[in-house]
């Protein structure tokens, strides 16, 4: 007799004529419970339809119990079947668990974790190389250093580093703002030292504090000004809210290119982090450890810029003092050819009076560097640059910043309120709420990205309060669906059009081949609903076993297990499953989707870079806002209406 017979009726949470329902009395979660049949069966296999049925009614109930006195933010359901499956009582049960955020340190995968090294299939596969020597030879830091900024067990990273270069910010800055949408507290120690911390390298990373994430995260920098006092501690600590626990790599390796891939460093891996923690706290408050402000970098730019460039300071060359300090920093930046062009062409219509434009270009040719070098104009003390998505403005906080390294910039969007720099990056939805707290003269150059959205009220109202001396429209994709009147919103001025085949023709832009496949899917069938295939039914006659073969089979014919493939999917449902699919047959492959069970965007792009990932499935994710240049196949397993939409995902 199963122990479950015998449970008494007043420990049941729930139950019908066929079923009832109990608390797990060794649960893995709180809240996890248990369906169970009345009959002893031993598994799935051998209920029937009807108490089929009734325990699956059971499991809507003891979800609809959870959501109420739990609040969980997820559920795994299912059940072992057999001994080797992890069956340990011969009635069949299934598992109800809740999930919460943070209950674990990564859990894609879900279920997977049944055997826990297959759990996430998804996870940077880097090798893992424990405790000892983390050289920078072929790439072994490198490689562990971006496997603990992104294991999700941390949500502390204390880093202590003598120098900070600008080449190596824009190594890890993929993993610096995918932590922080998790919700990582990062604090940074460095110096001013000899002079050697680059000030550019400090602005991108006060910037990237700048745009408040939904997740929470932050990030702090302080400078040790010790004067003559030398510093020169390099460690990366990764602790949870127990400064005790963790791992920290420590040794030779600035923030730096060479220091983090190129040089000869030699660092040792410890999971002895308590010490260390102390100690990182002690400097950190330590009265020399200054703050890092916009006021205090003009100030550290300015000395770094009037330094000696071979100078003998405590006996050690500048230029030579630290690890990195001769890697190649950014230079001034410069318009391409066909900025050049764009830029001349904005000139001579604001000579013939015109007080606005439209600029189209092809995704890769440079828009908002573009945007960016034409708003330097000494006639432009103010600018103003207005987006839909946050991602889309911190992207272009970025090449601003190349461009004006001083530069005042500041962020007008999700938490961030500040409007008082030179160049404003806002949120079109925070302006529209706000808008008469702006004079409608305070901005001389406004610059809208991605101009096909501008027909919305909300761009139109934005664009009708404000009175710039210039306003720049910029889109590469102008022609839309609905026929909107886009270039009356810029006084009917087309100032410049280079499309795909210019960018192509000139060598900016990578050739490719177009190859049409006949489908195995009927799409005949398939209702036609406000301009569009009916989601639902597409997405259930694109999840089939012939077709997801059908298109495995024809990437396999492109030598895609060798090539970097970009997958654009009609629904989260069939990104899902087509991910699944691939992953069945050995392809390493991740769905990117908004949903819940879509793995993180930068990871995944940082994956298929490093040749770590073969196929990423997306849906519309990667339509506007962010280029993905390392890839070498895009499929297109979804009908296309929008023309604007066809040459977004092109584009990337």
């Amino acid at each position: 007799m199963s122990i479950f017979s015998s449970i008494p009726a007043e420990s049941k949470i729930a139950s019908n004529d066929l079923a009832f329902a109990i608390r797990d009395k060794y649960p893995v979660s709180d809240g996890h419970s248990l369906v169970i049949p009345n009959r002893e069966i031993s598994t799935w296999w051998e209920a029937t339809p009807e108490e089929r049925q009734a325990l699956f009614e059971l499991v809507d109930v003891i979800r609809a119990q959870l959501l109420e006195s739990h609040s969980p933010e997820g559920f795994n359901v299912g059940f072992n079947a057999g001994d080797v499956a992890g069956q340990t009582i011969d009635h069949l049960h299934i598992h109800v668990i809740p999930r919460y955020r943070g209950d674990m340190p990564d859990p894609r995968g879900g279920v997977r974790h049944v055997i826990p090294e297959r759990g996430n299939y998804l996870a940077p596969r880097v090798p893992e190389v424990r405790a000892g020597l983390h050289s920078t030879q072929d790439d072994r830091f490198y490689r562990e250093l971006s496997r603990l900024l992104q294991d999700h067990s941390f949500d502390h990273f204390n880093l202590i580093i003598s120098f900070v270069m600008y080449s190596g910010v824009q190594e890890i800055a993929s993993h610096i703002d995918e932590a922080l949408l998790r919700g990582v507290r990062i604090r940074l120690l460095t110096t001013d030292y000899l002079l050697v911390t680059h000030p550019t390298a400090l602005a991108h990373l006060l910037d990237r504090g700048r745009i408040q994430r939904p997740g929470g995260g932050s990030i702090e920098i302080r400078v040790f000004s010790g004067g003559s006092t030398s510093f020169h501690p390099k460690a990366y600590i990764f602790t949870t809210a127990d400064p005790a626990a963790g791992v920290a790599l420590l040794g030779s390796s600035n923030l730096s290119s060479s220091g983090l891939r190129h040089g000869i460093e030699w660092n040792l891996r410890s999971e002895q982090v308590g010490e260390l923690n102390t100690e990182f706290e002690r400097h950190w408050r330590d009265p020399r450890s200054i703050l890092l402000t916009e006021n205090w970098l003009a100030i550290y730019r300015a000395r770094f810029e009037a330094r000696p460039k071979i100078a003998d300071v405590a006996g050690v060359p500048v230029l030579e003092a630290g690890d990195g300090a001769t890697d190649h920093e950014p230079g001034p930046a410069s318009p391409n050819e066909v900025q050049r062009e764009a830029l001349a062409a904005l000139e001579a219509t604001r000579i013939e009076g015109h007080r606005a434009g439209l600029v189209v270009m092809a995704t890769g040719l440079g828009k908002t560097w573009l945007a960016g070098f034409d708003s330097t104009r000494p006639s432009y003390s103010r600018v103003l640059f207005v987006a839909h998505r946050e991602e889309i403005l911190q992207q272009s906080l970025d090449v601003y910043r190349r461009i004006r390294p001083d530069g005042s910039l500041t962020v007008y969007a999700g938490g961030e309120r500040d409007r008082s720099g030179d160049v404003v990056f806002a949120s079109v939805q925070l302006l529209n709420l706000h808008l008469d707290e702006f004079d409608p003269e305070e901005f001389d150059y406004i610059v809208v990205d991605e101009f096909h959205h501008a027909a919305a009220p909300t761009y139109r109202r934005v664009i009708g309060h404000f009175r710039p001396k210039f306003l720049l429209g910029l889109t590469a994709t102008p022609d839309r669906a609905d026929a909107a009147d886009l270039l009356s919103l810029c006084g009917d001025n087309l100032v410049f059009d280079r499309d795909l085949r210019y960018g192509i023709t000139v060598g900016l832009l990578s050739p490719f081949r177009y190859r049409a496949i006949r489908d195995v899917a009927d799409y005949a069938e398939i209702p036609w609903r406000n301009g569009r295939f009916d989601t639902e039914e597409l997405s259930a006659r694109l999840e089939t076993q012939q077709r997801a073969q059908q298109v495995l089979d024809e990437w396999r014919g492109l030598d895609g297990a060798d090539r970097r493939t970009l997958a654009f999917c009609c629904s989260i449902r069939h990104a899902d499953y087509m991910a699944a699919f691939f992953t069945r047959a050995g392809v390493s492959a991740a769905a990117v989707h908004s949903g819940e069970s879509s793995v993180s965007r930068i990871d995944a792009v940082d994956a298929l870079r490093a040749g770590e990932l073969a196929v990423i499935f997306t849906v519309d994710l990667f339509n506007e806002g962010l280029d993905v240049p390392d890839i070498d196949i895009v499929m297109m397993l979804r009908p296309t209406e929008s023309g604007i939409v066809f040459l977004q995902q092109l584009g990337r």
